[in-house]
């Protein structure tokens, strides 16, 4: 376990306190509880999403240089492009 220290509004830890004596767990067994119940249920309420990443798209017009001759590419690539 990791110890730490975190700020509670005082009504909830008064809940969590009234907790404590209904379950005879610890205050550090009870929020861990809570905590795990309601992070749960935050993740079941907004499961993770898979993201559509588009790129964009830009006209460029004709090709300076022949881009199927690779010893053209490869010059451009080595020394770049000189307009």
């Amino acid at each position: 376990m990791t110890r730490t220290t975190i700020l509670l509004h005082e009504s909830v830890l008064k809940k969590a306190k009234q907790r404590v004596h209904e379950t005879h767990k610890t205050l550090g067994e009870t929020i861990t509880e809570l905590l795990s119940i309601g992070l749960e249920t935050t993740e079941k309420a907004n499961p993770k999403r898979k993201t559509h990443f588009v790129l964009p798209e830009f006209k460029m017009g004709i090709p300076k240089i022949n881009l199927t001759d690779k010893d053209a590419l490869f010059k451009v690539l080595e020394k770049g492009y000189n307009k």
